[in-house]
């Protein structure tokens, strides 16, 4: 993995306007995703079953399994980078929306979930 930040937060640019960008991401067993950095509050869909692996910036790696229908809507203050890697067998793929614009919040916020997700802390 590159230890470049890049802003480019899927794979691939789907569809972009004034007010938002759509991306996919698909990762493939093992591998990861670019270390990244959310400068927009976003939201995404995993439309795969995923065992993800999270690197947040200043935290243990954590990860968990998902179902696939898992919703997360993050406001992100003033910005947060980290990457993802696939630790399951099968590919992962999701849907990632960004909403333009100034952060609903001034900080950081813990990301409200749908709870379709199962901690097993490896």
């Amino acid at each position: 993995m590159s230890t470049q930040i890049t802003t480019e937060i899927g794979t691939e640019l789907l569809f972009e306007n004034d007010r938002i960008r759509v991306w996919q991401m698909v990762l493939q067993p093992g591998e990861e995703s670019p270390h990244h950095r959310h400068e927009a509050d976003y939201v995404f869909v995993y439309t795969t079953p995923s065992r993800m692996t999270a690197f947040l910036e200043g935290q243990e790696p954590s990860t968990s399994d998902f179902d696939d229908g898992y919703v997360q809507y993050t406001e992100v203050g003033q910005g947060t980078t980290h990457h993802i890697r696939n630790s399951s067998t099968v590919a992962h793929r999701q849907i990632l929306v960004e909403f333009k614009g100034k952060s609903a919040s001034e900080t950081l916020q813990t990301p409200q979930h749908n709870g379709r997700t199962r901690a097993i802390n490896t």
